[in-house]
């Protein structure tokens, strides 16, 4: 399996990595023209049809997952989300909101208020809301931005803005991380229904799945060079939550199916390739990459030449490769260490790598385990309570590992702090954070005294 981020997707031209392959020319083809549909509509990224079952916080990561994995930044609406608040506990409110100063060019002055604070409920509903003021001479204005709903002892409501600007100076162009919580478990998001005004519109899959069809410039090998193929992607507001597969049609022809390979789209790129979770890495033929850009994509592979066979003599003469025994030793040990740890007197050695977003890094040899521990939480990261025994489940990323620099299958990652066995013949790692989180990596491994 081959890993395309997006950063190299979305480029023009694009790497020869990326080019030169069928599997770099699916990535690239699906990225770019995915950017072209959420630009022309953007509502199936973000929306999860009528119904109680979607959550506020589901929307915003679905926005933040697409604005990450096509570099571009739709501008949220105004809309609220009913919560279910209603006693007088207090709450935690989050969010980023980023203005845009109504001016002509050069005055294009953007303004970011980071909202976290307190309130007291009972709240109906939040989000981004709009409010309109009476001051004491008669006039008015609107205001917008991240607040609340609040529920009047006369059973009334009343809408309280916090970092709020004048609808006719500002326009709301990005929002991100939008989080409610009770004080006493600030780690679990309140969830909240979507209003129900998402109407089905033409085009739309009863599952809001997006169909729309993809140009190859290479064509597949073994065929008669398609130019265009159909792809399915099955409910895009879902990537906020977990990487989505990409779909062919039951409408192209077997060999046609049969000749292209697996995409998972992720929020930081496309993962393209044969098989599940756990099986080896391979490159076919067709597959392979002529124009080596990187090169930490070089590995050591030696090949050793044994030396010609020679018919003994009652007066041979000295053959021309010979080992000293020093020389064999260390064949040998080569050869040991191929398979299993050495066997020879060893110590455990840890490594402890920087903080990041993300990280990718070669393992040494005979590394034992990579530990994960989450620095910095998520702004929007999704939690659920592990019960009295059990410590809290927190969705904050993937990891992955495997036999080449690419690493493998992506696998989430649901604690602030894992550990994970390492295979042998394993000698890459990377983990990526949600926007805004950052983790450490710790390594272990044996190292021969």
């Amino acid at each position: 399996m081959t890993w395309y981020p997006s950063s190299e997707l979305l480029l023009d031209p694009s790497p020869l990595r990326v080019s030169n392959s069928v599997p770099g020319q699916l990535a690239r083809s699906t990225a770019r023209e995915l950017a072209l549909q959420r630009s022309r509509a953007p509502r199936p990224f973000a929306t999860r049809g009528a119904g109680g079952a979607g959550a506020g916080i589901a929307l915003a990561l679905a926005s933040e997952a697409w604005d990450l994995f096509l570099q571009q930044q739709i501008p949220s609406l105004e809309q609220e989300y009913p919560v279910d608040a209603l006693n007088t506990a207090n709450y935690i409110i989050k969010g980023s909101i980023t203005f845009k100063k109504l001016e002509p060019v050069p005055f294009d002055d953007e303004m970011t208020q980071n909202i976290d604070t307190l309130i007291n409920g009972p709240i109906l509903a939040f989000g981004v809301l709009r409010k309109t003021v009476t001051f004491g001479d008669g006039s008015t204005a609107t205001f917008h931005g991240i607040g609340v709903r609040l529920l009047l002892p006369d059973g009334s409501s009343n809408i309280e803005l916090f970092g709020g600007t004048n609808v006719q100076n500002w326009e709301i162009i990005d929002v991100s991380g939008l989080q409610m919580s009770r004080q006493d478990t600030p780690t679990v998001p309140i969830p909240g229904g979507f209003p129900a005004n998402t109407s089905p519109q033409e085009g739309d899959t009863p599952d809001n799945d997006l169909e729309f069809p993809i140009t190859l410039p290479g064509g597949i090998p073994g065929l008669l060079l398609p130019t265009t193929i159909p792809i399915i992607v099955p409910r895009p507001a879902d990537l906020g939550e977990r990487p989505i597969p990409i779909l062919y049609p039951t409408s192209l022809p077997p060999e046609v199916r049969r000749a292209l390979p697996q995409m998972w789209l992720t929020p930081t790129g496309i993962q393209v390739g044969r098989g599940t979770q756990g099986d080896p890495i391979t490159t076919t033929v067709n597959d392979t990459i002529t124009n080596i850009t990187n090169i930490t994509q070089i590995q050591d592979f030696r090949q050793r030449i044994p030396p010609p066979v020679t018919t003994c003599t009652p007066d041979p003469e000295p053959p021309g490769d010979v080992c000293d025994c020093e020389e064999i030793r260390q064949i040998v040990i080569e050869e040991l260490d191929s398979k299993f740890p050495p066997t020879r007197p060893n110590s455990l050695q840890t490594t402890i790598l920087a903080v990041g977003e993300s990280g990718s890094f070669v393992l040494p040899s005979h590394t034992q385990w990579v530990e994960l521990r989450i620095i910095t939480p998520p702004p929007n990261v999704r939690s659920q309570t592990g019960g009295d025994l059990a410590p809290e489940v927190n969705y904050n990323g993937w990891y992955s590992f495997g036999a080449t620099i690419d690493a493998s299958e992506r696998i989430p990652f649901h604690f602030d702090f894992i550990s994970v066995k390492i295979p042998a013949g394993v000698f890459a790692f990377s983990y990526t954070v949600y926007q805004g989180g950052t983790a450490q990596a710790t390594v272990g491994y044996l190292l021969e005294e």
